[in-house]
């Protein structure tokens, strides 16, 4: 969020300043222009873009769910559907960006090729659970910049400090509840229009194609407070 929300200050005036100030801070706009080289400024606006991509992932998932689970074959080619786009993310990052890191730390001599394939492949689930949960919080801190809501962080602690599953458990829930809404309401609404019978059939959305993203997409954010937090992840009582 921190990033996310530094990232939009860096690009982007509030919205109210807009009318008389346009969009892009004076700074970007001087970036845009500078004698800097273009293939740097191509990769600092790409990185920054990758914040952008991150927000947009829970809202774009939720609207190709609906227009894959009602209007599959109808579309133009031109689409590409979720689907596709996390089956190559699977491809490329989690099965060949592992291997290739492997080969490279063997070949630097690290670590042998078996040892590092293990070492890299035994962090893909609690890498994608991070990465698949980050969309909501990103997209709150860009919006919280653009309608100047006030976010405020703590710093970050240095130390370990003493917690159990009680004392984290509310705490989770006061954090997320938010995000863990979504996930109640989104995976309510699979199940009805999957199974419920009240539905009518041209309503019901039940292709592998168009539940599959978003199932990930809302099991990461369910995941992401629980599996990723090593206070309630010890199972100290």
């Amino acid at each position: 969020e921190k990033y996310a929300y530094g990232c939009n200050e860096l690009l982007f005036n509030p919205m109210r300043m807009w009318i008389y100030k346009g969009p892009f801070t004076p700074l970007f706009r001087e970036f845009l222009f500078s004698n800097i080289r273009m293939t740097s400024k191509i990769t600092i606006i790409s990185y920054i873009g990758t914040y952008y991509a991150i927000g947009a992932a829970w809202i774009l998932t939720t609207v190709n769910y609906f227009v894959m689970g009602w209007f599959n074959g109808y579309l133009d080619k031109y689409y590409l559907d979720s689907w596709k786009v996390w089956f190559s993310l699977v491809i490329v990052f989690n099965g060949l960006g592992n291997i290739a890191l492997a080969i490279m730390r063997y070949r630097i001599g690290d670590r042998s090729l078996f040892g590092s394939l293990i070492e890299n492949f035994k962090w893909t689930l609690m890498l994608a659970i991070f990465l698949g949960g980050l969309s909501l919080h990103v997209s709150q801190a860009l919006l919280a910049h653009m309608f100047e809501i006030d976010m405020t962080w703590g710093a970050t602690g240095k130390e370990a400090e003493f917690s159990n599953f009680f004392i984290e458990v509310p705490k989770v829930l006061k954090s997320f509840k938010y995000s863990l809404s979504f996930c109640i309401v989104a995976i309510v609404g699979m199940i009805i229009l999957a199974t419920a019978d009240f539905i009518p059939y041209d309503w019901m959305i039940t292709d592998f194609v168009a539940i599959l993203p978003m199932a990930t997409v809302v099991a990461s954010h369910f995941l992401l407070p629980i599996a990723l937090n090593p206070a309630l992840m010890t199972f100290s009582w």
